[in-house]
């Protein structure tokens, strides 16, 4: 797509003010980085709060009536008609051999007194997923009147709480609908770093005024997606298209954990039978976080090899981790064995050695109960 047919998100102007470096993505202009850089913005994130405007991404709502629920449950594999409202669901859109259309945060709201399925979206994935969606869905609205907020960090809490009522969003993944300005916004504890934060679709009339007040504490610092990326990095969060894509199941990319497993048993869920298969089965690919042994600048695609020099896996992510200091990476290793001796990635013609790291690289922060 060229540059003259990027969207724009909502608040483009204010960014542009604000000194943002845009970049493409997804079929948008988005701020990649600010003034202070994307390592200063990073860490700013792991220790005091970051401001990321992340509107590009796709929102839905569905009325949870049966028969949007049971088809919804071809393709996603949660028990949608039982899960806990009030609460955000990691999951997927799944294809007929089990792959990933695309993975989403999913959760029940109550909106004037009816239960809607609230969806967030890749914004590479919106036009697949809207199609989808039209398809099997019966009342749905697509939301394009509302801007997408993270506020991420340590201090998130103590900042929005000034002027936030929080108390129903205590704890990580809890999902409500509060009041700012007279306008109701939805508000998750939740996000894509690591750490501690808030999730928050705004209308768009409020969106300004509300990262105003957030940028009024000194903690608070725009961010954009360069350090998002990094940040997820570390944390060993999976990225469309990288970690995760339509040729790749849930179990394969270590997810298991988000899968209903009575669902499996499902003959109408959408790759059932291959992935309780694959849950039987030892993997024929399994993800892997990596470091190199020397200063190894680790890249998305570079191929790893095992000590006899032969192809045995992809790095999906690499970047520069603030936090550690050195390089760090997500990948796939084909038919892994505990017996593997060293790996290497190629650089320049030369083989560098890199070991396996436990996933995530750093600790993460939620919020889960006192």
């Amino acid at each position: 797509m060229s540059d003259k047919a990027l969207k724009n998100i909502f608040l483009n102007k204010f960014h542009q003010e604000n000194g943002a470096k845009f970049v493409p993505f997804a079929g948008y202009e988005m701020p990649i980085n600010y003034k202070k850089g994307i390592i200063n913005e990073h860490l700013h994130v792991r220790e005091k709060i970051g401001i990321f405007d992340v509107s590009h991404m796709g929102q839905i709502l569905i009325p949870a009536n049966d028969k949007n629920i049971s088809e919804l449950e071809i393709y996603i594999p949660l028990n949608l008609k039982n899960i806990q409202s009030n609460k955000c669901h990691y999951s997927f859109i799944l294809n007929k051999e089990g792959g990933i259309v695309d993975d989403i945060m999913l959760s029940k709201i109550s909106i004037n007194n009816k239960e809607n399925i609230y969806v967030v979206y890749n914004a590479s994935r919106k036009k697949i997923l809207n199609e989808i969606f039209s398809n099997i869905c019966e009342n749905y609205f697509i939301i394009n009147n509302r801007c997408l907020i993270a506020i991420q960090g340590p201090s998130s809490y103590l900042i929005l709480k000034d002027f936030l009522d929080l108390s129903k969003v205590t704890n990580f993944l809890d999902i409500n609908i509060i009041q700012y300005e007279d306008s109701n916004i939805y508000i998750s504890r939740s996000g894509y770093t690591g750490e501690d934060g808030f999730e928050i679709s705004i209308p768009n009339e409020n969106a300004l005024s509300f990262v105003n007040h957030i940028l009024k504490n000194e903690n608070a610092l725009l961010c954009g997606l360069g350090c998002r990326d990094s940040l997820r990095v570390e944390a060993g969060l999976s990225l469309y298209g990288n970690e995760i894509n339509e040729n790749i199941t849930p179990i394969q990319a270590n997810l298991s954990w988000a899968l209903d497993k009575k669902r499996l048993e499902d003959i109408y869920l959408n790759g059932a039978n291959i992935l309780l298969k694959q849950l039987k089965t030892a993997k024929d690919m399994t993800k892997i976080g990596i470091t190199p042994v020397n200063k190894t600048m680790l890249r998305n695609n570079m191929t790893l090899y095992s000590n006899e020099k032969k192809e045995i896996g992809y790095i999906t992510s690499g970047c520069f981790s603030p936090v550690l200091k050195k390089s760090i990476g997500m990948g796939y290793l084909y038919n892994f064995n505990n017996n593997l001796d060293k790996l290497y990635v190629k650089v320049r013609g030369d083989f560098e050695e890199v070991i396996i790291n436990n996933i995530p690289f750093v600790k993460k922060n939620y919020k889960k109960g006192d």
